[in-house]
């Protein structure tokens, strides 16, 4: 039996897909500085810095998410810092 062009190229296609939801393997080289203890927690692979402050205003600059209940900001945000749970 011989499998149609198109079935092929889709199964290519939602393979891809798939395997686009995850995470890279190695950890960006991260500025110095970035992401204190003292207020948050660095991301194994993402290079992204998790508030403690798990609150809208618990990040500020000008890169600052706030999704799923989660404070945070990526590596590449120069003026973003998670504030301090007052």
């Amino acid at each position: 039996m011989k499998v149609p062009t198109v079935l092929i190229a889709l199964f290519a296609i939602i393979i891809g897909v798939a395997q686009g939801g995850y995470a890279p393997k190695e950890s960006p080289k991260l500025p110095d500085g970035f992401c204190p203890k003292e207020t948050g927690t660095v991301t194994a692979t993402t290079g992204e810095c998790m508030c403690d402050w798990q609150h809208k205003d618990g990040c500020v600059g000008s890169g600052c998410q706030y999704q799923y209940g989660l404070s945070f900001y990526h590596y590449s945000c120069k003026d973003c810092r998670c504030v301090v749970k007052p």
